[in-house]
């Protein structure tokens, strides 16, 4: 078919959370640097947010025309505070996504009128009515997956081990079980599945665990499911889902690195938090690989005894550290001091600053970052591993129990903060832990490993993932993607 002279037009809808908003954006930019149009829907809080956070530290939107595509934002309501300092309940959260259906289907039936009509929807991997969205409107429909393709493929697998009884996990031996049937994945215990996952009653009853089961059952439908990850780091994962499940799935990731090819000062703004750079300016004090990096992601809520108990064992480890504490945070309007162990901040100064949030690519690719302590969400595992930055890990949420099996167990990339069939933080084996990963023999050996692999994500960059999503350029300029419905709407 020869390739029509209207370049092809795709609206992106990402989830209002900076996990999901920051792989969408790099997507959008390499979309549009290629010679798609694109429309990037945000919701009304993270435009705020976005709006806010980048004034006089970052480009704001872009004007519509980019030297080939186009780049037009779209904001619709989603039901949620501005606020950035006020937390977001999940059930809250939970509901903004169908609010935002209705604005993303407000906004298609007048794109729809318009001379260059869209083509194609790419919706979150969170967002369940993609499918019946793209069906109302006659388009094609594809899923970015915004973790890792092991992520997607244990939830996948839900129904079975529903069936094979290991869901619901009653108790801690239940919670030991091995679950070694999942193809191309290694075995693992049902304590590293993805916490929503992990339920001791009737998952029938659990909300969470039924829009999970939602997500998955969604994305059978999507024309193909792009995954934020690298062909050579998940292949036997990949080729599994593709063989055995009949996903058509394709890795294009790390997304963050395509932006050598688009123009950065073109792209929309993408930190949902003030970012304090000042901290590069203290970084370039420090010694080679020196300095620890904590920071837990733009979501995820700690204990005050787990900060607590970190502090204290990050002082007596007597390493630098770069600490990221976000305002959202802070429990009970506690001020930061509050936080820590009292006097923690000034016995510390000469050695670490906490701050509110990190410009995070720039810290992790500084040359004095010898280690992160991360919650495991999937955007900083990526970052991390391609930056040849070692992972010490403390799963909060979501897949991060599954992102640090894999971290830890089969790339060889990192140690788990905690100690096994441990969940509270305790000082000692945090010092351990951190002075393992920064100093001892153990570090040593991960630095190998992590440098092999960051050697993999930037082939993957000119390759593997490079040629996934020039097929994908490729497929929308000829008008390969075509919906299999009949639109509904005359």
């Amino acid at each position: 078919m020869e390739t029509v002279n209207a370049p092809p037009h795709m609206v992106l809808v990402p989830l209002p959370a900076q996990g999901h908003i920051n792989p969408f954006i790099s997507i959008a930019n390499y979309l549009a640097a290629s010679g798609v149009s694109v429309t990037l829907v945000r919701s009304a809080r993270a435009h705020s947010l976005l709006s806010s956070a980048s004034k006089g530290s970052s480009p704001s939107d872009p004007p519509q025309n980019t030297e080939k595509g186009k780049i037009r934002i779209e904001v619709v309501p989603d039901g949620m505070s501005v606020d950035p300092t006020q937390h977001v309940p999940v059930g809250t959260f939970l509901n903004s996504i169908n609010i935002i259906r209705n604005g993303v289907e407000e906004l298609l039936y007048k794109l729809m009128q318009e001379e260059q009509p869209p083509c194609c929807l790419l919706v979150d991997n969170l967002i369940g009515w993609g499918h019946d969205v793209a069906v109302k409107f006659g388009l094609a429909w594809m899923m970015l997956w915004t973790g890792s393709a092991s992520g997607f493929s244990i939830g996948f697998y839900i129904p079975q081990l529903v069936a094979r009884g290991y869901i619901p996990a009653i108790g801690e031996e239940a919670k030991q079980r091995i679950v070694d049937f999942i193809p191309g994945m290694s075995p693992f215990c049902i304590r590293d599945l993805p916490k929503a996952i992990i339920v001791e009653e009737d998952p029938s009853n659990k909300p969470m665990f039924q829009f999970f089961l939602s997500i998955y059952e969604s994305a059978k439908h999507a024309d193909r499911l792009l995954v934020n990850s690298i062909y050579e780091l998940e292949n036997s994962v990949v080729e599994a889902l593709r063989k055995e499940a009949g996903f058509k799935i394709e890795p294009i990731g790390p997304l963050f690195m395509m932006g050598a090819f688009s123009d950065a000062t073109k792209s929309p703004a993408a930190s949902l938090l003030q970012e304090d750079t000042s901290c590069l300016y203290w970084l370039d004090e420090q010694q080679e690989s020196s300095v620890l990096y904590i920071s837990f992601g733009s979501v995820a809520s700690i204990e005050e005894d787990a900060v607590k108990e970190l502090a204290y064992g990050l002082e007596a480890s007597g390493l630098n550290f770069l600490w990221v504490i976000r305002p959202d945070a802070l429990p009970d309007k506690k001020s930061v001091e509050d936080l820590f162990p009292e006097g923690f901040i000034e016995r510390t100064c000469d050695r670490g600053r906490v701050i509110s949030w990190a410009p995070q690519l720039a810290v992790l690719g500084h040359r004095v970052v010898g280690a992160f302590l991360t919650h495991c969400g999937w955007n900083s595992v990526l970052e991390s591993l391609c930056n040849g930055v070692p992972m010490l890990g403390f799963p909060l949420q979501a897949d991060q129990n599954t992102n640090l099996q894999c971290i830890v167990h089969d790339w060889k990339v990192g140690l788990p903060l905690l100690k096994p069939n441990v969940q509270q933080v305790e000082r000692l084996h945090a010092q351990w832990a951190m002075t393992a990963i920064m100093r001892g023999d153990e570090g040593r050996e991960i630095r190998k490993h992590v440098i092999q692999w960051k050697e993999v994500a930037i082939n993957a960059v000119h390759g593997s993932s490079k040629a996934n999503l020039e097929k994908l350029v490729d497929d929308l300029k000829c008008g390969r993607l075509k919906s299999t419905h009949e639109a509904t709407q005359s």
